[in-house]
């Protein structure tokens, strides 16, 4: 594999024949070597050693661009070894996925894998640390538009994502440990989420409250349209200022028994603080 220098396109996603046992056993050593690779679905982290790709076999895949997913990290030892994999210099890449399988005491490798500044889409998921990588808690990721963050469920809190600038889709779900969401998420931008469009809050199955308590004028999510709550069972209420100073066009709520009852047509309490929202959905999968 490693002789195949000019080998620019890769596409490893769902490969038949015989390398449709990548998702089991690795990416073959080579492929460090192919510093023209532009096209690299899926990088598997190693089980098993000398013979399939660590993390470090990263560091001169420079050309890669599009997107790129990078599995088992539970798998690098340290932040040692993650910062071979260099990806501050991936300047090309416009998405990454980062699945960290689980572990505790992940931070130190999140830490080594900051990607460069220019990304524009970024999924995070089963990252089991209670703090978060410093690069997600300020200005590093100022070009993102999409972060997703699944599965983090070693988190008590949420990063302070209201300071990225462009950010346009956010969508956080099956997150264990959340149990309050207050002004630590907002961050201390004078204009916070100023440019979200969508959020999608998931199975956050022990999420109780939700809330905005600044009095002070600073602007909001004021291009919000699309909120969703899906499977939030515990979730008391949502913020005020969410449902009645943002331009929300849409409220999803499903499987979230207090909210439903709460906002419920006519009869619920708040009812009148979505009522002037253009389309609502109620709905129980119970």
């Amino acid at each position: 594999m490693g002789k195949l220098i000019n080998l620019r396109h890769f596409e490893n996603f769902a490969s038949p024949g015989p390398f449709e046992n990548f998702a089991t056993l690795g990416l073959p050593k080579g492929i460090g070597r192919l510093s023209s690779l532009q096209t690299l679905d899926v990088f598997i982290v190693s089980r098993h050693g000398n013979d399939e790709c660590q993390i470090g076999d990263l560091r001169n895949l420079n050309n890669l661009r599009g997107g790129l997913s990078i599995t088992r990290l539970d798998k690098v030892k340290d932040a040692g070894e993650a910062e071979k994999a260099e990806l501050k210099n991936k300047i090309h890449l416009q998405r990454l996925d980062l699945e960290f399988g689980k572990k505790e005491g992940t931070k130190g490798v999140a830490e080594a894998l900051q990607p460069h500044p220019n990304l524009k889409s970024l999924d995070i998921s089963c990252y089991g640390d209670r703090e978060w990588p410093n690069w997600m808690m300020g200005s590093s990721l100022a070009q993102l538009k999409i972060l997703n963050l699944w599965f983090c469920g070693g988190c008590p809190c949420l990063p302070p994502l209201g300071q990225l600038p462009v950010l346009e889709k956010l969508g956080i779900g099956f997150m264990r440990g959340v149990k309050y969401i207050g002004s630590e998420f907002l961050g201390a931008s004078s204009t916070v989420f100023p440019k979200l469009k969508k959020l999608l809050i998931s199975d956050m199955k022990e999420l109780k409250q939700w809330e905005i308590k600044e009095k002070e004028v600073r602007s909001i999510m004021p291009c919000l349209n699309y909120l969703s709550t899906i499977g939030c069972r515990k979730l008391e209420e949502l913020p005020d200022h969410v449902l009645q100073r943002t331009t929300l066009q849409k409220l999803d709520i499903r499987s979230c028994p207090i909210l439903k009852q709460r906002y419920r047509k006519d009869i619920g309490e708040d009812w009148h603080k979505i009522s002037h929202i253009p389309k609502v959905e109620l709905c129980s999968w119970d």
